[in-house]
């Protein structure tokens, strides 16, 4: 159940315009009413991506998102309904306890998590400003920035503190009345088997982890001691804050609340491990740097990513662990349909130490010539083979076919299979031969995987509508015009749609009327999936031309009354042939004559 009032969001949606909003992550031009422009959600050159102010929705006719305004801050900030809500309340600056519904209609447990959510963002904050205090009088944490040419401003920037070891954070959050058990909860805090507390980072750099909105949801503490000291007492290099109700590791991109500052969709973004690798470029004039917290690249953090950018670059460590990272990040990003890439760095072993060594603009150079996908996989397969060799050569060659034949672009394939034959040696018929294979395989995978109808199923149909015309109805009952309502309530019933979803949003629009309350919502707010709310606003915009309801309204229950006569006609034809009674066959030759009659008439 929602956590805020129906009112609440409702004042929300008034209060942040759909045009205002998606402007400033979208660069929009008006074509009549309405405004396009490229989609957000997808890689396209020609914009299908509409918003419609006078409806307040957005809908993309290339990839079929679609909603209201909490929609697209969901999509774009990859954010649930409750934060969507917050992020708009917050924009239009709206008392968000003045929202929070009754406690008779909402669901406690929610309510309850909710509360320990929003206690842990507290203790966070705090603790983040207490770490960043004790940066101002600890020697060795501002020897360590020295070294690493980190000035004051960087520091502040990211909010970087330091631990020390006297369980001054836990005495801190214990006189600003935090309870016990959220201490626990929030990770920083330990208990021992005694019962006492005690701060579970100690002497350490700290890195607050912000989330899009600027809250601090977790941190990563750095240790300070040498290598030699961290082998000797087994110190782990670094410790993280462990997930939470406040932090999913796999959801949050260290430093993207800083990058998404910079432009409201960056040209690219390079995503790299660690903390250092973001500040330290940052530092330097480098701003499209995110970190993936030591983690390969998860789908979230990839869809986080496609909402602020087409082009994603990769760096990770050179070792085994980092390169199986990429192959991973690779997959991700270009199943959510985003450009790929890798970054080839030598004489560095990461971006920190790089850009320390040789500079911001040869920092820059190296992200500009990174390698795509497909180079990067080439490039890793051949340390696997030895190309001299005959048998390793064939080996070779088959496992590039395989991965040539993934490509989605015929064009990018041709041009790799040209380029690759010419390297190899080897005929560009032959390559393409190979990669056919694997596609001849694909493609008989699914016509093996088709689900074919049965007869019986197929007689069952009663597909009175053809889906435009089941789309057009739903759009007729948008108009929000009673006559319109009535004239179709009459004629049209829910068994005779053929769409589930469309089935769904006929039965939910029906009900409004007859509650009365249709001129009152917001005709998304009825959705109750992902299908509905895209299907809505596809059928509101693409039908928006359609001006006079009445007229469209006659001209479609006409349609749909004749093709009713039509399929009653074929059923009494049908039932005929099996009836042997003769007075029943009068009686359906006379009804087949009344039908043929009015079918002329009509």
């Amino acid at each position: 159940m929602a956590y805020y009032s129906e009112e609440f969001i409702e004042e929300v949606k008034s209060s942040n315009d759909i045009l205002d909003v998606v402007s400033s992550y979208v660069n929009l031009k008006r074509h009549g009413t309405n405004y396009f422009g490229n989609c957000p959600f997808h890689r396209e050159k020609t914009p299908s991506f509409s918003v419609a102010p006078d409806k307040q929705i957005f809908h993309c006719f290339g990839c079929g998102q679609g909603g209201n305004v909490i929609t697209f801050i969901m999509k774009i900030e990859n954010l649930g309904f409750q934060e969507a809500v917050e992020f708009l309340a917050d924009r239009a600056k709206l008392d968000i306890t003045a929202g929070k519904a009754d406690s008779n209609d909402e669901d406690e447990e929610l309510k309850l998590r909710e509360y320990h959510k929003s206690v842990l963002y507290n203790i966070n904050r705090d603790a983040g400003k207490f770490f960043h205090q004790n940066i101002y009088t600890s020697k060795i944490a501002q020897d360590y920035l020295t070294a690493r040419k980190l000035d004051i401003s960087t520091v502040r920037k990211f909010g970087i503190g330091f631990a020390k070891d006297d369980n001054g954070l836990y005495k801190f959050l214990k006189e600003k009345g935090y309870k016990e058990q959220d201490l626990i909860a929030s990770g920083l805090v330990g208990k021992s088997q005694s019962g006492v507390l005690y701060d579970k980072f100690k002497n350490r750099l700290m890195f607050p982890i912000f989330d899009i909105r600027g809250r601090v949801v977790a941190f990563g503490g750095r240790t300070l001691v040498s290598n030699e000291e961290q082998k000797e007492k087994h110190i782990p290099k670094y410790v993280n804050s462990p997930e939470n109700l406040a932090y999913t590791k796999g959801k949050h991109l260290y430093g993207l609340n800083l990058a998404k500052k910079n432009a409201s969709k960056l040209k690219k973004i390079l995503v790299v491990e660690g903390y250092m690798d973001v500040v330290s470029p940052v530092s330097k004039g480098v701003t499209n740097v995110v970190a993936s917290l030591g983690t390969a690249l998860t789908e979230n953090q990839g869809k986080l990513l496609r909402n602020y950018t087409d082009e994603v670059i990769l760096s990770y460590d050179s070792d085994d662990a980092g390169q199986n990272a990429i192959m991973r990040g690779i997959d991700v990003l270009q199943n959510l349909g985003v450009t790929c890439k890798v970054l080839q760095m030598s004489g560095a072993k990461d971006p920190d130490e790089f850009v320390l060594k040789y500079g911001p603009e040869k920092f820059n150079q190296l992200i500009d010539n990174s390698i795509t996908a497909v180079e990067y996989k080439i490039l890793n397969l051949k340390k696997n083979y030895n190309l001299n060799d005959t048998s390793e050569k064939i080996r070779f060659l088959n496992k590039m076919a395989e991965i040539l034949s993934k490509l989605p672009n015929n064009i990018e394939r041709d041009i790799y299979i040209e380029k690759l034959s010419k390297e190899v040696g080897v005929g560009k018929e032959a390559l393409v031969a190979e990669v056919e294979k694997f596609l001849f395989k694909e493609q008989d995978k699914k016509v093996v995987n088709l689900n074919i109808p049965k007869v019986e199923e197929i007689k069952e149909e009663k597909n009175y509508l053809s889906s435009q015309e089941e789309e057009t109805i739903v759009y007729l009952l948008t108009s929000k015009e009673k006559r319109v309502y009535e004239k179709i309530k009459e004629v049209v019933k829910e068994g005779d749609f053929k769409s589930g979803t469309c089935k769904n949003l006929l039965s939910k629009l029906y009900r409004a009327y007859e509650l009365g309350t249709i001129n009152e919502i917001d005709l998304t707010s009825l959705c109750e999936t992902e299908e509905e709310v895209n299907l809505l606003t596809k059928v509101m915009l693409k039908q928006n031309t359609l001006d006079d309801f009445e007229k469209i309204t006659d001209e479609v229950l006409q349609n749909f009354k004749l093709l009713k006569l039509q399929q009653r006609r074929n059923e009494l034809m049908e039932l005929m042939k099996q009836t042997t009674d003769p007075e029943e066959k009068n009686r359906i030759e006379s009804e087949i004559r009344e039908i043929i009659s009015n079918i002329v008439r009509k």
